[in-house]
């Protein structure tokens, strides 16, 4: 082990160097103050000797009533140009300022969000050729400290982002990152181009890495150019004009002979220690220049060539005369700029700078200055003289590389301005700006400046500094006040006061310049300042103290023998016979070469026939949403079409998938005719109309009967057109355009028959036949033409003519009950409309309907012969009014000889026993059941018996009044009315009501206790009666309270999400409006943002939201919990479809208020956009224009996406796409998964706040990912469809084999999925097999899209001679009602569709009750099952009837209640009733179920049912009630429950229910 340590460490010490630790300045200016470490340090507060004066004392600007900047900067800071200086200061001076201020301050970067304070533009300016009023030059605010600028205590201070020492960060960088990049990172040096050139024509590497330099436009060009085209120095402005960047190169050369030296010097030094040296003394020759040789000639000349002395940076007290506070190095000294140097003395040296500079090459050899001319190709020149300034500005690379020589030559060369108040056009209308102002006023801009930063006026800046104040304009500058009117017009334009107190800082103080300098003001200002940073910086070159010492005493004294001149010369090509002995000066008597002339802008003045200097570029402006007019509108007009579009192609699938369906059809045609071999009968599509659609049909012509037949394709009858009596045209209607296979056949008083077929050749056959069959009828027919569109919404559809037939029972029941129009809601029909009701015909369909029969009913028959008295085959207004009259009114032996007269066709008086049994038989139509032959006869026997008749016997009328109107029956009888639908209301009278309610308790008694029961019981079943509405006001609110007690569960969820959902969009609505108000997004485009942001919140709120609506089996799992108590589990689906439209609804207003945002947002300048946008990088080069958002960014292009997406699944979800074409709803609905994805992306951008789209995701991601799991982890069964029945009622009845493994309980459900419509689609059932049978049977019915496709797959007139499609099986899930034989006694009660479940449990109780040794504690089971009308559920009273059969032990009692009659006794029921008395009494079963069950008619009163359980089961202590239906039935139920259980004596009622 040791010998491994020695094999390491003696490596390291042969790198060991004779260099000794030190500290190095910091970069940042962190820890260079020990005691205050922050002070110095970049992001440090400019300081202030005066105190602010903002408008509102916190941070709204400074001077609001002085006048306009553009007006003082024309009357203060204008005159005539080419005034060259008075004491020879030069351009080497003017601009190696410059760089010194660019070392130690920088706050020109804008505050973020951008605060504009821009300029007014006076109507006679330059820049307001025009004249208009709301012209405005740009002014942004400085960025600032954020922690202020919340009170007067506490007023906004601006940063300066560098530190304030003269640390070298204009050669290295403001940051160590900044400095790496530009490093070689080899002997020290900075990395140059090419690194084997001399240090005299090296320059430094170019910028390809894309360090953040300053970039706007150049105004010559007036366009935007990469940064990678600079070179790669330390200052980041230093690319501003070729000046400034020749100093930066100077210096970049000076760094890297340095190390050189050093190398030579100390070979053992590594790259780190030669770099950090060399820097040390590159810091100190700089920091000796500035101190020692720039600042006291730029401070001060005198026409004798005194300087202003600088006070020694060590004194003692007797050299002490001024500043005796700096005296070396001290910790309490505050190094920082003050917002007065900052805002107005440094820019002193506005007045100084040159409007161009003479190029000078090497001296002749004869003498000659060889001063260079400049190739230009602007205003129609080739070249020029002299360089011009205003149009160099950030184009400098392309002078400083070939003539960087020739410009250290021609600064020294070229005098700087004169030292006055006047400010050349180069700054002061030329100086640059941003693209859509390349041209700006310079001196407006220092005015603006210094009321942005709350400056205080010119006096009190001068009491702060110590100086006395000026009590007159004329003390400001006496001389200037005697030779111009300069001082004059200022008074008048401040107000005409008698002291310039108010005037701004930087006018005041550059009014005082003279000859020799800046006046008293800024001297002060200035020399303060630099002092501080002296005696502030610990690491100055001159500091000895031994703590800090960094250099020797002759370090430091051949330190302070560097000049600038010798840097030129080491670093240059420059001769030192070609350059001033003082480079800061200029002087054409002794310097080597003279300027040829001083250069005056402006002013086309040329020397040798060519011009001097050419004019600055004019000013330029730019609409920065140029060139995205296209795209943004034909972005948003694509999105827009999208939806239309989306729409259009999914009724071209629909119309592909029916035209493929269409030609299949068509090849079937053929074999379908071809078997019929019936010529009069055809198939077709009958459209029923627009809200109705479409129904196959059997259209058949009986020529015998002289009628047409519509049946469905099982031959059920739908409809019948009877033209016996016809002697009206008949009217056809033929579509002349796309597949002409449409017709409409119109009959008086019938609705159309409209009818689609295959194919015209079809159609034509069918109309040829129909001819001919109208022929042989004798009756005429017109033929007419039209487009299939008009054809369709000309035809007569059930649903109109329904529209006049309810108007038509309503009218009859105002005559026949003495009511008013408005009980019958009838109250606004006009004349027209009751005449138009009085001439109505009804049809023997239309009258079926009304009874709620089938035409081809015997009864109907019957009747409708009866009422037509004038025998014109359709039933008029009186004729019905007439029978409708005695019907309601008439009593017993009225409505008997009626019924009498129904069957007595031939009027003989009496009825055969043969005529007998067709009525009884007629009147079992409407229960559709039958009895055997035997059966019936008994029947017979039993009702002729009671009549006193013989066997054989006919029923004459008296007869048959002893059968149905005898005193048993009277009662029931005289109760009876017609029956047609809703308008029989009951009586308004007390008496009436009591009269009908005690014809009805009578009929009910009578009924109840005849024994329709197997055995004799004490068990009390009563229906209860619900009354009437008075109004139909009433009847309304009713309806509404029902509806809220039906689904108050679902209100109560509806309502807290909604308030969720509202309290989502209005924080963040809130957050963008007033917290965020800093971040400036809402500056710029309004209040579209708060819109926007709330609406994406809820957005991803609602989304998020959908997943758990999503999650099945954990839906399925918590419904079996306590929590379906509280949670409507069931309605998830709709949950989910009203989320969905939140979803959307939230969707639309985020895509419309993001088009105006991003409209405002691409008008903005893209510098502006960048500290709203501070996590998205752009280049400087790149306009932030409306493509680069939409499409160039993450958040843009992912937002384009997302749209689409959203578009494709909700258009691909509406009912008719899920209708026609599900298998493509079911695909573009998983594009969900792309919505996540993409959502996610859409916020990672961070484009204006972080990513929130997770916070909302995790939750319902990881239900639905749980829920996912759960789902794949369970077996997809594939099984076999062994039998499938359409029954009755749009009911699919399926039946298929049971899978091995499939275990489950009574009660359960599935989730199915069809194979042929689709694998990955399931839909959930209950089951309807019992656990012990070997099969899995299913009854769907056909209520929506799936369900209906369902039907359609499995009806075999579909399915030909094809085997069933198999079916996904995945389950069980749910638990059923369970513990059912836990309870002595058991309830079930089942409502609606919640009798589903109790299908199979009903079949497991028998099957248990008959497993021998297996021993129950349940002794008896009620089985209350309340429906509208037992032929919704045929299929139930089939397996109640197996139940029956099976259960030998009368272990469970069936009572049915029938609600559709709780209120409507009419006289085919009635009759039916009084045929079941005797029918029961012979064959113990109902004759109108079927059933042994006691069937009852209105609904069960739960409570007397529940507590007569103790009258029949005495001793039972505990009953089980289980309930399963709609919530205001469970509901009854459960408050019985309550009630009964206050009751000490009877026994405990525990109640279970679920909610369908």
């Amino acid at each position: 082990m040791l010998i491994w340590a020695l094999i390491l460490i003696l490596p390291l010490a042969g790198c060991q160097s004779d260099h000794e630790e030190i500290e190095y300045s910091p970069q940042d200016g962190w820890y260079n103050n020990p005691v205050h470490i922050d002070w110095g340090a970049i992001d440090g507060q400019l300081l202030r000797r005066s105190s602010p004066v903002y408008a509102d004392g916190v941070y709204h600007m400074a001077g609001q009533s002085r006048p306009n900047p553009f007006t003082i900067s024309e009357k203060a800071h204008s005159g005539t140009p080419g005034l060259g200086s008075a004491r020879g200061r030069n351009a080497m001076m003017v601009y190696f300022g410059q760089q010194v201020v660019e070392e130690v301050l920088d706050s020109q970067r804008p505050g973020c969000p951008r605060e504009f304070e821009n300029i007014p533009v006076p109507k006679d300016h330059p820049y307001n050729p025009e004249g208009k009023d709301n012209l405005f030059m740009p002014f942004l605010r400085t960025r600032y400290d954020a922690s202020t600028g919340f009170s007067p205590n506490n007023p906004r201070q601006q940063l300066n982002e560098i530190t304030p020492y003269l640390d070298g960060t204009l050669i290295y960088g403001p940051a160590r990152a900044w400095t790496d990049a530009i490093r070689a990172f080899k002997d020290g040096k900075l990395k140059a181009r090419d690194p084997n050139a001399t240090i005299k024509d090296s320059f430094p590497a170019e910028n390809t890495i894309r360090l953040p330099f300053a970039n706007p436009p150049a105004p010559r060009q007036h366009l935007l150019r990469p940064v990678s085209r600079f070179l790669a120095i330390g200052n980041p402005r230093g690319n501003e004009n070729p000046m400034l960047l020749t100093f930066a190169i100077l210096f970049f050369r000076w760094h890297n002979k340095i190390a050189e030296d050093l190398k030579r010097e100390h070979p053992t030094w590594g790259d780190e220690e030669l770099f950090e040296e060399a820097r040390k003394f590159v810091i100190a020759h700089h920091q000796n220049i500035v101190m020692y040789q720039w600042l006291p000639l730029w401070l001060k000349i005198t026409s004798t060539g005194d300087t202003i002395d600088i006070p020694p940076y060590l004194k003692n007290d007797t050299q002490c005369t001024e500043y005796c506070g700096f005296n070396g190095y001290s910790t309490e000294i505050h190094p920082g700029i003050t917002q007065e140097f900052q805002t107005a003395a440094m820019r002193f040296g506005h007045t100084l700078v040159t409007p161009g500079l003479w190029l000078r090459g090497p001296l002749q050899s004869n003498g000659d200055c060889n001063f260079r001319k400049v190739k230009v190709n602007i205003q129609g020149l080739d070249e020029v003289h002299a360089l011009r300034l205003c149009n160099a500005y950030w184009n400098s690379q392309e002078t400083v590389e070939p003539q960087l020589d020739d410009l250290v030559r021609g600064m020294t060369s070229t005098l700087a301005e004169k030292e006055d108040h006047i400010m050349v056009p180069d700054l002061r209308d030329h100086v640059f700006g941003p693209l859509d102002f390349s041209r700006r006023d310079l001196g407006a801009i220092n005015i603006q400046r210094g009321r942005d930063h709350g400056l205080a006026g010119y006096n009190a800046v001068r009491l702060a500094y110590g100086l006395s104040a000026k009590s007159t304009w004329r003390d400001i500058n006496p001389s200037l006040f005697d030779r111009l009117q300069v001082l004059q017009d200022l008074q008048l334009l401040y107000g005409n006061t008698t002291a310039p107190d108010e005037l701004d800082i930087f006018s005041g103080g550059l009014l005082e310049t003279t000859e020799d300098g800046p006046g008293e003001l800024f001297t002060a200002i200035m020399l303060d300042q630099f002092l501080r940073i002296r005696h502030g910086d610990r690491f100055w070159f001159e500091n000895i103290d031994s703590r800090f010492r960094r250099f020797s005493d002759d370090e430091i004294r051949k330190i302070r023998q560097i000049t600038l001149r010798d840097i030129i010369l080491n670093v240059t090509n420059v001769l030192d016979s070609e350059i001033s002995a003082d480079v800061f000066l200029h002087n054409n008597l002794t310097d080597p070469c003279g300027q040829p002339t001083q250069l005056a802008a402006d002013t086309n003045n040329k020397f040798e026939n060519i011009t001097v200097i050419e004019n600055c570029t004019n000013l330029q402006h730019y609409d920065y949403f140029y060139g995205s007019e296209a795209s943004f509108a034909l972005s948003f007009l694509f999105l827009g079409l999208c939806v239309p579009g989306a729409i259009g192609i999914m009724i071209l699938m629909v119309k592909m998938r029916q035209k493929k369906i269409q030609e299949a059809r068509k090849i079937l045609a053929p074999k379908q005719r071809a078997k019929s071999n019936d010529p009069n009968s055809f198939e077709a599509i009958e459209w029923m109309g627009p809200t109705m659609g479409e129904r196959k049909v059997k259209v058949k012509l009986d020529n015998d009967r002289k009628k047409i037949h519509i049946n469905d394709t099982r031959r059920k009858p739908l409809r019948m057109l009877d033209l016996r009596k016809m002697n009206a045209k008949v009217h056809f209607r033929k579509s002349r355009d796309k597949l002409r296979n449409t017709i409409s056949v119109r009959l008086p008083n019938e609705i159309d028959l409209v009818l689609r077929f295959i194919d015209e050749d079809e159609r034509d056959a069918f109309v040829t036949q129909l001819e001919a069959f109208l022929q042989g009828l004798g009756i005429n027919r017109e033929v007419h033409e039209f487009d299939e569109k008009s054809v369709l919404e000309m035809a007569e559809t059930k649903e109109e003519r329904q529209k006049v037939l309810d108007t038509f029972f309503r009218v009859i029941c105002v005559q026949a009950f003495d009511r008013t129009p408005g009980q019958m809601n009838i109250g606004n029909l006009s004349a027209e409309d009751i005449n138009k009701v009085q001439k109505i015909q009804l049809t023997r369909t239309e009258f079926a309907e009304a009874l709620g029969l089938k035409p081809t009913s015997v009864f109907v028959r019957n009747m409708f012969l009866l009422v037509d008295s004038d025998n014109n085959n359709a039933v008029s207004f009186q004729e019905f009014l007439d029978m409708f009259v005695v019907m309601s009114s008439g009593d017993a032996d009225d409505k008997a000889m009626l019924m009498f007269n129904m069957y007595d066709l031939r009027r003989r008086g009496y009825l055969t026993r043969g005529e007998f049994v067709k009525m009884i038989k007629s009147l079992l139509d409407l229960s559709d059941q039958s009895i055997d032959d035997g059966e019936m006869n008994n029947l017979i026997d039993t009702m002729f018996t009671t009549a006193g008749l013989s066997p054989n016997q006919n029923v004459d009328l008296n007869a048959f009044k002893q059968i149905f109107a005898s005193e048993e029956h009277k009662h029931t009888l005289e109760s009876a009315s017609l029956g047609i639908g809703t308008i029989e209301q009951a009586p308004t009278s007390a008496k009436a009501k009591m009269g009908r309610r005690a014809n009805r308790d009578k009929f009910l008694k009578s009924y109840r206790h005849t024994g329709l029961t197997r055995t004799k019981t004490m068990v009390k079943v009563k229906t209860e009666e619900r009354e009437v509405p008075p109004s139909p006001s009433q009847a309304k609110v009713n309806e509404i309270i029902r509806w809220i007690e039906n689904y108050k569960r679902q209100i109560f969820w509806v309502t807290l999400y909604t308030l969720v959902l509202v309290g989502v969009f209005g924080e963040r609505a809130y957050y963008y409006s007033i917290e965020r108000e800093n971040a400036g997004l809402r500056r710029i485009a309004g209040y579209g943002v708060t819109i926007t942001r709330g609406a994406a919140s809820a957005m991803m709120f609602t989304y998020a939201s959908l997943l758990v609506t999503m999650s099945r089996n954990v839906i399925t799992f918590l419904r079996e919990t306590f929590l379906h108590t509280y949670i409507p589990f069931d309605s998830a689906i709709d949950f989910h479809k009203l989320i969905a439209a939140y979803a959307l609804f939230f969707t639309v207003m985020h895509c419309v208020g993001h088009g105006i945002n991003l409209y405002h947002i691409s008008t903005q300048a893209s510098t502006d956009l960048n500290c709203v946008f501070r996590e998205y990088f752009r280049a400087t080069d790149i306009l932030a224009s409306f493509h680069y958002w939409t499409y160039g960014t993450i958040t843009g292009i992912t937002g384009v996406i997302l749209t689409l997406i959203v578009i494709i699944m909700y258009v691909f979800a509406i009912p008719y796409a899920r209708r026609n074409l599900f298998n493509a709803f079911w695909f573009t609905h998983n594009f969900y998964i792309l919505l996540y994805i993409f959502m996610v992306l859409h916020g990672s951008g961070r484009l204006v706040q972080n990513p929130l789209f997770q916070n909302f995701l995790y939750g319902p991601l990881v239900i639905y990912v749980f829920d996912k799991l759960v789902s794949v982890s369970r077996k997809k069964r594939e099984v076999s469809v062994i039998q499938a029945d359409l029954l009755p009622s749009d009911v699919t009845g399926l039946k298929f084999k049971r899978p091995l493994d499939f275990e489950y309980k009574s009660g359960q459900w599935v989730r199915i999925a069809c194979l042929e419509i689709g694998a990955d689609e399931y839909h959930p059932f209950t089951l309807t097999s019992a656990p012990h049978e070997d099969f899995l049977s299913l009854h769907i019915r056909a209520v929506g899209p799936w369900t209906i496709n369902l039907r359609s797959t499995y009806d075999p007139n579909n399915l030909g001679d094809r085997i069933p499609p198999k079916v996904y099986v995945d389950g069980p899930f749910g638990e059923g009602h369970q513990d059912w034989y836990k309870y002595p006694v058991s309830v079930l009660v089942g409502g609606g569709i919640g009798v589903t479940p109790f299908a199979s449990i009903l079949k497991d109780i028998v099957h248990r009750s008959q497993v021998q040794n297996q021993r129950m504690a349940c002794q008896k089971v009620y089985f209350l099952w309340v429906t509208r009308t037992q032929k919704q559920f045929e299929w139930v009273t089939d397996i109640i009837r197996e139940v029956e059969n099976a259960d030998k032990q009368e272990l469970v009692a069936v009572h049915i209640f029938i609600t559709q009659f709780q209120q409507k006794f009419d006289l085919r029921t009635t009759m039916l009733y009084i045929c079941e008395r005797h029918f029961h009494k012979v064959a113990g079963k109902s004759l109108f179920t079927g059933l042994s069950s006691t069937t009852h008619f209105g609904r069960p009163q739960f409570q007397e049912f529940l507590a007569s359980l103790n009258q029949e089961h005495r001793g039972v202590k505990q009953v089980g009630v289980f309930s399963c239906g709609p919530p205001p039935m469970t509901l009854k139920v459960d408050r019985a429950c309550t009630e009964l259980n206050k009751n000490i004596h009877l026994p405990t009622y525990s109640h279970h229910f679920e909610n369908f």
